[in-house]
């Protein structure tokens, strides 16, 4: 078993990290998968990784609510930090029109880049979508044949918009 979408570069784990690491490969989880949701935490996750080579991979990418806080060379950060062998996607990536966080406008900018970065660099897609399902899956749909594959992390469409998924593998 694989567990994804681990933030184990929340403060909250500063104290323990290493316990709760080490009890969940005792009770049999084979990897992590450490979420990155802006570049300093993708960097972080990064680091962590490098600590436990043999349990631990991550994905570097910019969440929708962290998309204005972006800086001009984040594309240029992302392309450093997906070289390295334990990051496995690009992500946390998405859309997120209900808490707006940051502005639409820029989510749909932020999000497109890293989109085509997953097509440039041949790796899967950890995606966001609340309340954006749309959108969302216009900008995905000229790639899904051209990246790997793509995990959504979060999604809240409905069974109709499930299935439009599904149909476009």
């Amino acid at each position: 078993m694989i567990d994804i979408g681990v933030n184990l570069t929340n403060s909250r784990f500063a104290i323990d990290r290493d316990f709760v690491i080490e009890r969940a490969v005792a009770q049999g989880i084979k990897g992590f998968l450490v979420t990155g949701t802006n570049i300093e935490v993708s960097q972080q996750a990064s680091k962590i990784c490098q600590r436990f080579p043999d349990y631990l991979y991550c994905t570097a990418g910019v969440h929708p609510h962290d998309a204005d806080g972006v800086s001009e060379d984040y594309l240029e950060q992302l392309k450093k930090l997906v070289v390295n062998r334990w990051v496995k996607a690009i992500g946390e990536c998405g859309l997120d029109f209900n808490r707006n966080f940051s502005s639409p406008k820029q989510q749909l900018k932020i999000f497109s880049e890293q989109v085509h970065l997953a097509q440039q660099v041949k790796l899967p897609l950890f995606l966001h979508q609340r309340d954006a399902f749309d959108p969302w899956f216009d900008i995905l749909s000229p790639y899904i044949s051209n990246i790997p594959s793509m995990v959504t992390h979060c999604f809240t469409g409905d069974l109709y918009q499930l299935r439009r998924c599904l149909d476009a593998g």
